[in-house]
């Protein structure tokens, strides 16, 4: 894997619902991995030697397909998405090589130089989505920047009123270039 700094990166949103992502390690950074995965609705395959109890639980009610082994290759059949969470470097390498061969994008947890990817810390209020990274260089750091956006992302009423005035722009044909203009405005007003 080449070396990346930030402005090589493409931010952007995966829509997995539905779709096979696999998790390579069964301990508690998988287990997060996991959960954020079924939060959004992919089909989850976990391959490890052993799991979490969380993990075993999950795969008992039938919410993730646990295959108990090592990873091979083959693991990555039909995955559009892949994390490497696991403590060894060569198993996150491995999985990382077969990733890359199969053009499937690898966050390797901890692990920069082997990630094509790489997870963000998030800020979800419908219908707005915040994600912030590091490039995997400072994750404690992502995280109290997401905690700091959480506290300043506007009210819900404003994201009401920015959706009404959307749908007024769109009916009255509105310029694009003015929108701004007058979001700030109805924001500014509903503040004094």
């Amino acid at each position: 894997m080449r070396d990346e700094s930030a402005a090589d990166l493409l931010p952007l949103f995966l829509r997995l619902g539905g779709k096979l992502a696999l998790v390579v390690g069964g301990g508690p950074v998988a287990e997060r991995k996991i959960e954020s995965l079924l939060d959004v609705g992919a089909r989850v395959r976990v391959v490890a030697p052993d799991a979490s109890d969380e993990v075993k639980r999950l795969a008992r009610e039938g919410r993730v397909e646990w295959l108990e082994r090592p990873f091979a290759d083959a693991d990555l059949e039909g995955a559009w998405l892949v994390y490497a969470a696991t403590s060894s470097p060569e198993v996150q390498r491995s999985v990382a090589t077969a990733a890359e061969a199969r053009r499937v994008f690898c966050v390797a947890v901890d692990d920069p130089p082997n990630a094509s990817a790489y997870s963000a810390a998030v800020v979800r209020r419908t219908p707005m989505v915040v994600a912030i990274s590091s490039s995997g260089a400072a994750p404690a750091l992502t995280r109290l920047l997401r905690e700091v956006i959480e506290h300043v992302l506007p009210a819900d009423e404003w994201i009401r009123r920015a959706e009404e005035l959307r749908a007024q722009w769109l009916r009255d044909g509105t310029p694009m270039g003015d929108r701004f203009a007058q979001l700030v405005r109805e924001i500014a007003r509903g503040r004094d």
